[in-house]
């Protein structure tokens, strides 16, 4: 049962369906029952590593670092031009 990129698992669905897997409510012989508790299993794992889910604020969190690589490297380029300008 794979999730399209808009219907993404959140952190408190994740943990009810662990818990519910884990006190043997949900039956595994459903199919796609198994394909969803990994589901919710790796969105648990993911948020405990990065301290997020998918979607949330890692996007947010990439795009600021991406803005702050670019400005280094424009900050950069420009020490290294300015010089070579003023000795015209």
């Amino acid at each position: 049962m794979k999730q399209s990129k808009h219907q993404l698992m959140t952190l408190e669905e994740a943990t009810r369906i662990e818990a519910q897997a884990e006190s043997g409510a949900l039956d595994f012989s459903l199919p796609g029952t198994q394909e969803l508790v990994d589901e919710a299993r790796r969105v648990h794992v993911t948020a405990y590593m990065w301290g997020t889910t998918r979607g949330e604020s890692g996007r947010k969190r990439l795009h600021t670092g991406v803005a702050l690589g670019i400005g280094m490297v424009v900050a950069t380029v420009a020490g290294f031009c300015v010089p070579f300008l003023e000795a015209r």
